[in-house]
């Protein structure tokens, strides 16, 4: 395709078809789909269209038993996935797909009906559409119990609200439950939601509604046809590796699935981890999330989730207002984080509740095979995977930097990507480098209308330009996923070492002007300017003039000033944001598993460090140590969150945690202690029976972080002395700074 036009461009990412205020698309019968539309003025209506589930050969089908139920058309192009065969129904294409497996024939296919369509037909989702102009319903369930099963277990109420501002609780001190149930049923039905959303509700709500459900005889229609959701395996210590995985960066996070026909379900839980790509937050519970980013409300209602059952009799209407001000908390947080997946869903052929589950190299796929098939070309073979080199990362210098400036080369491989024409050698029609560069052009436009409009506008400019951000980043990493269609490892070899080039020139250009690098990583470099480069004016022109000589198409840009950098190794480091805020970088430093006593002293430690206060520094080490010796602090800042994993009940080596978590479940997150017998509990047991001893090494051990700072051993130990419960804290507070201490 040598000249592409706008329209054509257009086609490329949002698909041929145009069908506008498609909310949903779910197979019904053999030979159709249902569409349902929301239209302009709020009604829900539906339309059936035909669908044939395909896919694609290296040669004609040859069973002829099946002739009369398939259809093959032969693809252009020198690729060998060039039959597309085409079935009568989705029964005739499983049985297909599974006569090519037994005959070990190869094939390409998709094993999602709704994915099939769309993507052969061209259609996506909410084409047309605003993400305000969904109608989104967020629920929460207060309960007596955390395991459905339990004899004492029990739904007590059901809070839910909408995003029109409707909120109701369900259910009354007494009430059946079998009838909070069926409420809460024929509330969905009356609401019509395009997505149901709750915190946690894939791994606690949907299974223990399901579960008490089922224990009553109930049948939950609340699919859009009347159908009962649909939950899929969960992890068991059995089989810990059921159930499907959410893709967080490199991580894969197991959950139960759940599928309610024409709606989508959104877990605010998994959205804010994928917000949270840099790792600022520390907890992803509810409450942490809201506080850490600054949503909570005036007046919220605040209670220990253990307290619910028993203050549930005597104080209704304050676990009302608490169950509220959960549902209006996970809306506010899917209003923050879910506009990036909903305008993702205009482009690539997926449910919602897919383009918020799945990793981004499936996207790109997607788009690629749609245009290829759109165009009635073949498909090549996969490439098998092979190592190449990653991005260029080094610690040029450690200890305590001010101020520091960081700076980034903007979309490195992109840019790398687009200056240089590197795309996969299968893309035939040269489709790669075009999709890519459209992207990035409406990414651009849309970031200049977000910064010159306000409200409503700006949102939803900043939602078109973050789902553009987030597909334009996968485009690189696509190259080297063993799975894409059209990978690439030669050319991932080339985007990676043309980008170490490019950061060391920088890294080298500011060392010849003055600057003291201290860290490198891939595309950006923390920095200690010359001093002539100190106000904000200064430092933009001093990074103008080194990015004017990376050549044409890259860029260096200003990425923030720092009041203070204390460099540790390699992508563990912490920064001083004026006016005060701390910024922690790598698992040294802020592993979710470390207590929040630790967190916290790690914080305020690195601040006055920063501020050059070392007397300071003692006295806070030696603070918390003595509140540690008097049992002070609260059992939730000693407590560790750890993931129960597919080894928690295997491994030797996790015997204690596995006890602990007694009937949990993979993907379950615990909150669990230690007590003075070495022994791990979970945090509601806990009985002023804390391991002292042990609390106070973690304090040092995280104290031990910052020792680069000091000259030698005895001056660290002045000022993070070893203590035990036995300790004369005071003593130690007398004692000037000499080499050797005493313990007591």
């Amino acid at each position: 395709m040598a000249t592409i036009t706008a329209s054509q461009l257009d086609d490329l990412l949002y698909g041929r078809d145009k069908t506008p205020r498609i909310v949903a698309v779910e197979p019904a019968g053999r030979e159709r789909v249902r569409l349902y539309r929301r239209l302009p003025d709020d009604t829900v209506v539906s339309e059936l269209a035909p669908f044939h589930p395909w896919l694609l050969l290296t040669r004609p089908p040859d069973w002829t038993d099946l002739a009369d139920q398939l259809s093959a058309r032969e693809l252009a192009g020198p690729h060998p996935y060039r039959w597309l065969v085409r079935c009568a129904a989705w029964p005739v294409f499983q049985e297909l797909r599974g006569r090519l497996r037994a005959a070990e024939q190869p094939f390409f296919a998709l094993s999602s009906p709704v994915e099939q369509y769309l993507l052969l037909s061209g259609r996506t989702l909410f084409k047309e559409m605003r993400f305000e102009e969904l109608l989104r319903l967020q629920f929460d369930i207060e309960t007596a119990g955390l395991d459905p099963r339990q004899p004492e277990a029990r739904i007590l109420m059901i809070a839910l609200s909408t995003s029109r501002g409707h909120t109701r609780t369900i259910g009354a001190p007494g009430d059946d439950e079998a009838g909070i149930i069926a409420a809460f049923g024929e509330a969905v039905r009356q609401i019509d939601p395009d997505i149901i959303e709750g915190h946690n509700v894939f791994n606690f709500d949907l299974p223990y509604l399901i579960a008490r459900a089922e224990r009553h005889g109930l049948v939950l229609r609340w699919g859009r046809d009347g159908s009962a959701p649909r939950l899929g395996e969960a992890p068991t210590e059995e089989n810990p590796r059921a159930g499907r995985r959410l893709k967080v960066g490199p991580r894969a996070i197991p959950y139960t699935d759940c599928h309610i026909y024409g709606r989508h379900i959104v877990d605010t839980y998994q959205q804010i981890q994928r917000y949270d790509a840099l790792g600022n937050l520390e907890q992803y519970g509810l409450k942490d999330v809201v506080q850490a980013l600054g949503l909570t409300r005036p007046g919220r209602t605040f209670l220990d989730g253990a307290t619910i059952a028993e203050r549930w009799p005597v104080e209704p209407d304050t676990v009302r207002a608490y169950a509220i001000d959960d549902v209006l908390d996970a809306g506010a947080l899917s209003a923050l984080t879910l506009p990036t997946e909903f305008y993702q869903s205009q482009i690539v052929p997926w449910t919602l509740q897919e383009v918020a589950t799945r990793g981004p190299g499936e996207k790109i796929d997607d788009l690629i095979v749609r245009a290829y098939l759109a165009a009635g070309h073949s498909l090549p073979e996969r490439q098998p995977p092979r190592p190449y080199p990653g991005g260029y990362a080094e610690v040029r210098a450690s200890g305590l930097f001010r101020p520091v400036v960081k700076a980034d080369v903007e979309s490195l491989y992109p840019s790398i990507m687009l200056s240089r024409g590197i795309a996969p050698a299968s893309d035939r029609l040269g489709l790669y480098l075009p999709m890519l560069r459209e992207l990035t052009r409406r990414r651009l436009e849309a970031k200049r209308l977000a910064r010159q409009t306000s409200g409503a506008e700006r949102a939803y400019w900043h939602g078109i330009q973050g789902s553009f951000k987030v597909l334009i980043n996968s485009f690189y990493g696509y190259l080297g996923y063993s799975r894409a269609v059209f990978n690439d490892f030669d050319a991932a070899e080339r985007v990676t070492l043309a980008g170490q080039a490019i950061i060391k020139q920088v890294v080298a250009e500011l060392e010849a002007s003055g600057a003291r690098v201290i860290e490198v990583d891939t595309d950006g470099v923390y920095f200690v300017p010359p001093p002539a480069a100190r106000d904000e004016a200064a430092i933009e022109g001093y990074i103008a003039r080194i990015s004017a000589l990376l050549g044409e198409g890259i860029t260096l840009a200003h990425d923030g000033t720092y009041a203070g950098m204390i460099s540790l190794k390699l992508k563990n480091y912490i920064l001083l944001e004026p006016p005060d805020t701390i910024i922690l970088r790598g698992s040294s430093l802020r592993s979710r598993s470390e207590e929040a006593f630790t967190r916290r002293f790690v914080r305020e430690a690195a601040r006055l460090f920063i501020a050059q206060s070392r007397a300071a520094v003692r006295d806070l080490y030696l603070d918390t140590a003595a509140r540690v010796q008097r049992r002070a602090l609260p059992p939730r800042d000693f407590a560790r969150v750890l993931n129960i994993t597919d080894k928690t009940f295997t491994s030797e080596a996790t015997k204690r945690l596995a006890k602990a978590a007694a009937g949990a479940v993979v993907g379950d997150r615990v909150e669990v202690y230690q007590r003075y017998d070495g022994a791990l509990a979970r945090i509601d047991e806990y009985a002023g029976d804390e391991d002292v001893d042990y609390l106070l090494r973690r304090l040092r051990d995280m104290a031990g972080r910052f020792a680069d700072l000091f000259e030698d051993g005895a001056d660290f130990d002045y000022h993070f002395p070893p203590v035990t419960a036995r300790t004369d804290i005071a003593a130690l507070r007398a004692q000037g700074p000499v080499r050797q201490l005493s313990l007591f």
